[in-house]
């Protein structure tokens, strides 16, 4: 009897400390897609009205940000300050974000956080104080705060609009390791995995909430955003731009 008794003991604390580690997945039902074979793609955004993307041209070398309408056509577009290669080792103008009137961009190689006017114009840019090289693959905007994911230390940080650091979540112990996109969907933030292929559900105090598989095969998640009903994805270098609905 005392040896049966051990053993449920035993196997209730595998119980207890295995558990807390499950993560249920989320199905993603592609509902949607925006494309534009003539371009490639690198960042991506809604602003309330339309979609925004970085494009990226390797010869000669340009990246811009263009506003697309509802079939991927280019409506408007800017020049933005990278004279760079998107590759492994520079990643350009990695993500955006938009606050409805304005458009912020990661600047890779720089270490910057750039805002633009929906025109072009640079109205600031910034780092993050407490970050010495600040290498950013993520941004988002709350409706009140900016949030930049910074790769080295897997922390988000959350920003006023004149870059004054304000927070920040630890993504440490998430699995697998998140290193590219953010997104804030009013409830929860979603960060990507490129090499996992997976955009994982965090709450706003850095827990694991679950996670999704990206619609294409390969991997090589380059952003995310959120439109309001659906999640935004886009592949790095990708003329598609997906629109997933989040089941649990």
């Amino acid at each position: 009897m005392k040896k049966r008794k051990r053993f449920v003991f035993f196997i209730s604390l595998i119980f207890v400390f295995i558990c807390p580690v499950i993560v249920f997945s989320q199905t993603a039902e592609v509902v949607g897609t925006i494309e534009n074979k003539s371009i490639k793609m690198d960042g991506v955004t809604w602003d309330g009205e339309n979609i925004w993307v970085v494009t990226y041209q390797s010869s000669p070398i340009e990246w811009r940000i263009a506003k697309l309408d509802n079939n991927g056509e280019v409506l408007f577009s800017f020049k933005v300050p990278v004279d760079s290669l998107d590759n492994i080792h520079n990643f350009g103008m990695t993500n955006i974000t938009s606050d409805g009137k304005t458009i912020w961009a990661n600047h890779w190689n720089e270490g910057l956080i750039y805002r633009f006017t929906k025109k072009g114009k640079v109205v600031n840019k910034f780092g993050i104080p407490s970050v010495n090289q600040l290498i950013p693959v993520g941004i988002t905007w709350d409706g009140t705060y900016l949030w930049v994911f910074h790769w080295s230390n897997r922390n988000i940080y959350k920003l006023d609009r004149k870059g004054k650091e304000l927070s920040q979540i630890s993504l440490r112990k998430i699995s697998p390791p998140p290193d590219m996109g953010l997104a804030w969907d009013g409830t929860y933030f979603w960060v990507g995995s490129k090499g996992a292929n997976r955009v994982i559900r965090i709450t706003p105090d850095g827990q694991q909430k679950g996670f999704i598989r990206g619609p294409k095969k390969g991997g090589g998640i380059r952003d995310l955003d959120w439109d309001g009903e659906h999640l935004l994805l886009l592949y790095q270098q990708d003329s598609k731009i997906y629109k997933l609905k989040i089941h649990d």
